[in-house]
């Protein structure tokens, strides 16, 4: 389980949420799945935070990762949708967590200082830190673009991922990375495979095509997350 970190406030919260009324129904499509469940069910596991968690007073904080503040051209990159549930493991949804995303841009690069040595390209367009927070059935959602490699190292190059962080109403944060299946740096990753193989698909997760109807046509990525105990506060059953 991660250590707890202190979240970035609020204050700044002026551009729109990205889930409107058109969007709901292409979150509910994503997220389908019943929502209560009494089989206990495995916890997403646990990941390092890593050293490019968000410095910073972001410049925009909300769930579109797309668009900056004053800028008219987009993030360059693949276009994807990232949406789920926060669940705790009896599949009973978590309201009102807050749901933080960092990643690299479509180049491979973090906008941070301890990034700013790489030689991958900085999209001035890009900010790569967003947030949102669960409704009252657990859901979340994110507009980004899928990120890039890196090398962390001369002999470790990282595979795309997104980092995720989850700050429910009760309880301690829980840290994780979400992974795209089929490629091909995910075999050799030393974090993926500090989890156990059996556990992969909990993290690892396709981009799949738009569903059919979902206005926009958007690629997305179905990501549900479940805090394991104690790391988030056991409701009455």
């Amino acid at each position: 389980m991660s250590k707890a970190i202190r979240a970035p406030g609020l204050a700044g919260l002026t551009r729109r949420r990205l889930v409107t009324s058109a969007g709901a129904g292409l979150l509910a499509a994503v997220s389908s799945k019943p929502l209560a469940a009494a089989a206990w069910i495995e916890e997403t596991p646990s990941q390092p935070i890593g050293p490019f968690y968000a410095p910073f007073k972001p410049l925009s904080i909300d769930n579109d990762l797309l668009f900056l503040p004053g800028r008219t051209e987009p993030a360059e990159g693949r276009v994807i949708e990232v949406a789920g549930r926060v669940m705790d493991q009896r599949s009973r949804p978590l309201a009102g967590a807050r749901v933080e995303i960092f990643q690299a841009n479509t180049f491979g690069r973090y906008n941070h200082p301890n990034h700013a040595n790489s030689n991958l390209k900085l999209d001035p367009n890009f900010q790569g830190f967003g947030h949102d927070l669960t409704d009252a059935e657990g859901r979340y959602r994110f507009r980004t673009i899928k990120p890039g490699p890196y090398p962390d190292s001369p002999d470790w190059i990282r595979p795309p991922h997104i980092h995720f962080i989850v700050f429910p109403a009760r309880g301690e944060n829980w840290a994780t990375q979400m992974y795209f299946v089929a490629e091909e740096l995910n075999r050799k990753d030393l974090l993926l495979n500090q989890i156990e193989p059996r556990l992969h698909h909990l993290v690892m997760r396709p981009i799949i095509g738009p569903p059919v109807g979902a206005p926009g046509g958007k690629e997305y990525v179905d990501f549900d997350i479940v805090l394991g105990q104690p790391g988030v506060e056991r409701l009455p059953t």
